[in-house]
């Protein structure tokens, strides 16, 4: 029997190409629509919690970030930021089933989710950014590919068995390295974009790192939740947050090295 973790695979792969070969206003509402889901499986998974994500003001959150992408005005987010903040944090002082943490979680649920999983569509809005854009799934698939089959055949010391009992320090080198050679061979395809190898080989290790630390920040959830999976829309995979647990930190990432460097 084919394994469901497999199917999945074969099922979303070309859905992913299909959104990003085609870029426009088909990638941003597959990401809208992502972005969706996964504020609705973060706001469940809290809910066998003491503490509750406030709906409102993230909700309202999602619909400005939502306009702001479709007209591709960035102005948008410091405004949409701050409506939220400052909802969230009014909330608990006239609705008494929330209280500050609530606030905590709303305002970092924003952030965490709509605001970073919106980088993936300013970066496909950049210059050359259907070429830039693979850089994110690169280091992060690339990451854990490379760090799973390092931690199984070479994985010896605990990375932070507290949070995921199955990574490892080797698991983790091996991740660093193979979002490097991705990194590296598509800065070899790709030789009319302007990086130069040093920051090629700088993104592809400060990536596959941030995008480690968001695994293990998504797991951490989890294990507080007391939950396995966000969700079960990819059998053998969880929600859409535990598929792109490690894409939602890369992407600000890459977003702000093309800034930096790319201008």
């Amino acid at each position: 029997m084919i394994n469901k973790r497999v199917i999945s695979a074969a099922i979303a792969l070309p859905i992913l190409l299909f959104f990003v070969l085609r870029g426009g206003i088909a990638f941003t509402i597959g990401v809208l629509a992502i972005t969706a889901i996964a504020l609705y499986e973060y706001i469940c998974v809290y809910k066998n919690t003491n503490h509750k994500v406030i709906f409102f003001p993230i909700l309202i959150g999602y619909f400005l970030n939502a306009y702001s992408v479709i007209i591709s005005n960035k102005n948008v987010i410091i405004p949409a930021i701050l409506l939220v903040v400052i909802t969230s944090m009014a909330t608990p002082i006239f609705a008494k089933k929330y209280n500050v943490v609530s606030s905590a979680l709303t305002i970092t649920g924003y952030i965490y989710i709509v605001v970073f999983f919106s980088m993936l569509i300013y970066i496909i809005q950049a210059p050359n950014g259907s070429t830039l854009i693979w850089l994110v799934f690169i280091i992060a698939f690339g990451t854990d590919t490379f760090a799973y089959y390092s931690g199984r055949f070479f994985g010896r010391t605990k990375l932070c068995p507290e949070v995921s009992p199955k990574k490892t320090v080797e698991g983790s080198i091996g991740g660093i390295l193979g979002s490097i050679l991705g990194v590296s061979l598509w800065g070899y395809i790709n030789p009319h974009i302007n990086f130069h190898w040093y920051q090629l080989i700088m993104m592809g290790t400060v990536g596959s790192i941030i995008s480690q630390i968001g695994d293990l920040s998504a797991s951490l959830i989890k294990r507080y939740a007391g939950v396995k999976d966000y969700g079960n829309i990819m059998p053998g995979h969880g929600g859409i947050l535990d598929r792109f647990d490690s894409i939602l930190f890369t992407a600000p990432v890459v977003y702000y090295y093309i800034v930096l460097f790319l201008g």
